[in-house]
């Protein structure tokens, strides 16, 4: 009876652990056949410590498996946090998350999200936009800022 909870247990071991690995790294994959992009050169600031949409940066489009949200922002000010959210679902932002930046006076950083996309309703179009916070409720002023998009065009409803 041992040997066969032994067995079991190494088996769920066997099985655990690359499942934990998957998990946490993941893939996707598209037929990248499709590129868009948005920019903004009217300054925006922020204090808030909660998520909003920066003004400006954002695309709807039709999409299907993967996409590449990249953003690229020129900004001043306190630390400010960015992400990419798809279709306005706040929890299940676009991978790996958000990224913090600690500007130095007036400094430009880029950053890149990915995310799968599928239909929804029968429906391909989806919206994508760059949301932001300040980290200390202390101002963070946006100068300019693109959003650029890689993806594969849907074939539902679009």
């Amino acid at each position: 009876m041992r040997k066969l909870v032994l067995v079991v247990a190494g088996l769920l071991l066997a099985v655990a652990i690359p499942a934990a690995v998957i998990a946490a790294s993941g893939t996707f994959g598209s037929a990248l056949d499709r590129q868009a992009a948005k920019w903004t050169t009217t300054p925006a600031t922020t204090s808030s410590t909660a998520w909003r949409r920066v003004p400006g940066l954002s695309l709807t489009r039709c999409t299907l498996n993967q996409v590449t949200a990249t953003i690229s922002v020129t900004v001043s000010g306190a630390p400010v946090s960015f992400r990419g959210v798809i279709d306005g679902v706040p929890e299940a932002p676009m991978r790996p998350g958000p990224a913090r930046f600690v500007p130095n006076g007036t400094e430009s950083f880029s950053y890149s999200f990915v995310h799968r996309t599928a239909p929804f309703e029968a429906d391909d179009t989806h919206r994508f936009d760059v949301q932001w916070r300040s980290a200390s409720g202390t101002p963070v002023t946006l100068r300019r800022g693109a959003l650029n998009l890689l993806f594969q065009r849907g074939t539902q409803g679009c």
